[in-house]
């Protein structure tokens, strides 16, 4: 999987967001409120991924969360893209 769109994530006085970026600004005109988890998420979507792959990526950032927390939280946020037309399977 991997993100329809190109997208610029970006951090701005402690809050997170995502925009689609180039001629993908065309085809997205919203702007995705993130926390940091999230926006290690759809960092990591910008090239081709799996789940187990983000999972552990994620397990290595947040190393004492539950892995029901982390994939939780995983899940929450590939089915916000999806909802949203941002995710490629």
């Amino acid at each position: 999987m991997k993100l329809a769109v190109e997208m610029a994530v970006m951090e701005m006085d402690g809050e997170w967001s995502a925009v689609a970026v180039g001629e993908d600004s065309a085809n997205f005109h919203g702007m995705l409120q993130l926390n940091e988890s999230a926006a290690d998420i759809v960092r990591l979507l910008a090239e081709e991924t799996t789940p187990e792959a983000i999972m552990a990526e994620m397990k290595k950032k947040y190393p004492d969360a539950a892995d029901d927390e982390i994939g939780n939280g995983i899940a929450d946020v590939l089915n916000k893209l999806n909802r949203e037309g941002l995710l490629k399977e």
